[in-house]
């Protein structure tokens, strides 16, 4: 086991007893929620952009899990609620109450963030690439989840997975004016030159918008792990191009 994070909430690297290794959250494990992060060791990331189902429900078996939900991700804003196994439609969030249902992302560098219901009510994933990210679509999963299983902001636990960070992730300005049209002037501080170059953390973007819309700072736990930088650990489509595969992330309830 490697550990990323100081924090024992935090994200870390876990080898499974056949060899294969994935990401996981403390604060998950502490609320008894199943769930993961796919490697590039021992997981099949080219099945996974290829054959997004069968990736789906390899990853929920290995996970313990008998069905897995997915979607069509489009980088919109918008979330589904589901109860059963298969394919979920065309949107880039997923909400369940449905015990042992693996709600399954994947992605090749933009973040995936699993959201868990402290109080045991629900568990969803969201997929947030630039577009979604700069059009608020953590706020709107938030709300989408608060208003339909009347779960209490400061219950909600959500980790944001390894995506590409601020170290590597350069855009152009278009980037940052969808920001500040989406989100206000503030969005601004989530972008830094580097060597001339515009960059966005689109990590911390997704956690200024968790608080925001009420949730408590010790309940949102970013990986700060790069895809970029971990070339060993993740497929990436800024550094790999049309070939790259992608990873996957799950959440489940348990009980």
């Amino acid at each position: 086991m490697k550990t990323v994070s100081n924090d024992s909430s935090g994200f870390y690297f876990d080898r499974l007893p056949g060899g294969a290794t994935i990401g996981r959250f403390g604060a998950l494990d502490a609320l008894g929620f199943v769930h993961g992060v796919t490697t590039l060791k021992g997981f099949d990331t080219a099945l996974a952009a290829r054959d997004p189902s069968t990736a789906a429900e390899d990853f929920a078996g290995v996970l313990g899990l008998d069905g897995a939900a997915w979607l069509e991700q489009i980088h919109g804003v918008n979330t589904i609620i589901v109860d059963s196994s298969g394919p979920a439609g065309s949107a880039d969030g997923l909400i369940t109450e449905a015990p042992g249902l693996a709600l399954v992302g994947r992605s090749a560098d933009c973040p995936l963030v699993l959201v868990a219901d402290s109080a045991g009510r629900a568990v969803g994933m969201f997929h947030a690439g630039w577009r979604g990210t700069t059009g608020g679509i953590a706020m709107e999963f938030i709300r989408r989840i608060i208003g339909h299983f009347d779960s209490g902001p400061a219950e909600l636990v959500a980790c944001i997975c390894p995506s590409v960070g601020l170290c590597c992730y350069e855009v152009g300005q278009d980037v940052q004016d969808a920001a500040v049209a989406g989100l206000g002037a503030h969005a601004v501080k989530f972008f830094a030159y580097r060597k001339g170059k515009l960059h966005f953390d689109m990590q911390a973007c997704i956690c200024d918008q968790l608080l925001r819309v009420g949730l408590v700072r010790h309940n949102v736990h970013p990986s700060g792990v790069c895809t970029i930088c971990h070339e060993d650990l993740f497929c990436s489509y800024r550094r790999q191009g049309a070939v790259a595969g992608r990873f996957q992330a799950a959440i489940a309830r348990t009980a």
